[in-house]
């Protein structure tokens, strides 16, 4: 993906945070801890977060967990290398359970940010950081 202008690129990162907040309204989101639940609170995204990392269970249990309540979830780890580990084990497990495992926000933030910033913490500080650029 290519811009043409720095206000263009932020246009694109609101869209796509326009439609995780879309998502959320009917699916949880699953991210990997404390931090990237509270950058998408600051973000203004309200919806219901689902720690993959540090919540007390297995990967396994947090899928079968998510499937008691949905039929999909948007898997928002980082994309770094933990979060790509992360995302790969996540979605059979999830898939196993009957949960459709939605990745496209996942990608669409990484290929908007990944020359700067790799993780969901950090979206806040990059949006505002564009923001500034123009």
């Amino acid at each position: 993906m290519r811009w043409d202008t720095a206000n263009e690129r932020l246009r694109c990162l609101d869209e796509v945070l326009e439609s995780v907040q879309r998502a959320a309204e009917e699916e949880p989101i699953l991210v990997e801890g404390r931090n990237d639940e509270k950058a998408l609170t600051r973000l203004g995204i309200e919806a219901e977060v689902v720690r993959v990392s540090g919540n007390g269970r297995s990967l396994a249990e947090t899928a079968e967990r998510v499937s008691r309540d949905s039929d999909a979830a948007v898997v928002l780890t980082d994309w770094d290398r933990e979060g790509n580990a992360l995302k790969s084990k996540l979605k059979p497990l999830l898939e196993a359970h009957g949960v459709t495992p939605r990745t496209k926000h996942r990608k669409q933030l990484r290929d908007l940010t990944a020359k700067e910033i790799h993780d969901v913490e950090s979206l806040p500080e990059q949006r505002r950081r564009m923001r500034h650029e123009i």
